[in-house]
């Protein structure tokens, strides 16, 4: 559950930080975990200089979808550029 009282993540050290906070799901490979982080904070990055993400965001794993978020809930990418999206 996000904290809504938490700040918005204005910074790519905040934004690596609130990526790190999600554990690697049991049975999910470390290393996919790991590709799936970094396109994570490629996202952030780029939403953080006013621009949008422009490579695909084909991925199915909720947590992955909860990265891209602000920790009061807001999607820093809309639902619908997501394929594949469903709500956890």
């Amino acid at each position: 559950m996000q904290n809504i009282a938490a700040s918005p993540i204005q910074d790519l050290a905040s934004a690596r930080q609130h990526i790190q906070t999600f554990p690697c799901p049991d049975g999910f490979s470390p290393f996919a975990w790991k590709e799936l982080k970094r396109t994570a904070l490629h996202v952030w990055f780029a939403y953080l200089q006013g621009r949008h993400y422009r490579g695909a965001l084909n991925f199915c794993r909720p947590e992955f979808y909860a990265m891209l978020h602000q920790p009061s809930g807001d999607a820093i990418v809309p639902q619908a550029r997501i394929r594949g999206y469903r709500a956890a």
